[in-house]
């Protein structure tokens, strides 16, 4: 698992943040990476003067991202990881996803906003586009300014794992326990009952769903021993793990329980299904967005 990792980095010091998660992940697992850049090209036009100008820009800013990425996979073999550079041309996301498909690689990388972009609850276009489509785990991290510097954790205190109750959510089980056993660290199991939900109906409204009823309880009983029981197959395979059930908006109460022992690599599914309260799909992405901690977006196949 994660034997060989794709990083996409764009060039931006604030792209360079998600390599911060990924070193410890890598060390871990003795993952030999290959960083990727790729230059897109401004036009398109057949023949000419100015398809051969663009053409030699291309060439010019694709040897100039070469000696970039020389330059970060040095340092990162000077960190013991095994680090190669490649450059390609084309349109960020198909590159990516290309390379991941026809390179056979076990996790891609990338921050969520490069180029020293402003950040908030907006994912990078090219991130919105390799997550739905990508083959294998995809890292992802929001990356923070402090200064003139950009940064992302370096390090984590637990594993947490976003749970629904369907088997799609659970694929996210596996390697979050792998990683959790190699860098030591416990797993936090957590669903997330729904909060009250009243909708408009003319000029009145309906509840929809009553956090204070007595099936909201029901519900919660219910969420606690499939709980048990998850946790109790991770116990037996050799793992520390603890659990709780939490209430509210399913994003916010994530990102807060992982925010609250110290900075934690999430782990979750691109989506579930037929689970005690189905979230997980649109719940992810929401992580992905908001979410100051790196998040391993894991795909329903692997």
């Amino acid at each position: 698992m994660f034997e060989r990792v794709l990083v996409a980095l764009d060039g931006s010091p604030c792209s360079e943040a998600i390599l911060k998660p990924l070193v410890p992940i890598a060390k871990a697992f003795g993952s030999s990476l290959t960083l990727l850049h790729v230059v897109e090209e401004v036009v398109q036009v057949d023949g000419g003067e100015v398809a051969a100008a663009a053409r030699r820009r291309l060439e010019e800013v694709g040897g100039l991202a070469r000696d970039y990425l020389e330059g970060v996979a040095s340092a990162l073999r000077g960190e013991g990881l095994r680090a190669s550079a490649e450059v390609a041309f084309g349109r960020p996301h198909q590159v990516i996803l290309s390379h991941a498909r026809e390179g056979g690689y076990s996790l891609l990388a990338m921050a969520t906003r490069g180029r020293g972009l402003p950040l908030g609850p907006v994912l990078g276009s090219t991130v919105s586009r390799v997550l739905p489509e990508s083959p294998a785990p995809v890292l992802t991290v929001r990356p923070v300014r402090r200064r003139r510097l950009w940064g992302a954790p370096s390090r984590f205190t637990q594993v947490v794992v976003p749970l629904d109750g369907s088997d799609l959510a659970e694929t996210a089980l596996r390697p979050a326990g792998e990683i959790a056993s190699r860098l030591h660290l416990p797993v936090s199991l957590v669903p997330v009952l729904p909060p009250s939900v009243t909708v408009a109906l003319g000029s009145g409204s309906a509840t929809l769903w009553d956090a204070g009823a007595e099936y909201q309880r029901q519900l919660d009983v219910l969420a606690s021993g499939y709980l048990a029981g998850v946790g109790r197959r991770l116990t037996e395979a050799g793992l520390q793990v603890e659990w709780d059930v939490m209430g509210g908006s399913a994003v916010e109460a994530i990102i807060d329980w992982a925010g609250q022992r110290g900075p934690s690599l999430i782990v979750m599914a691109t989506r579930g299904r037929s689970g005690l309260a189905r979230w997980l799909g649109s719940v992810t992405e929401g992580v992905v967005r908001r979410s100051l901690l790196p998040v391993l977006v894991i795909p329903p196949k692997v």
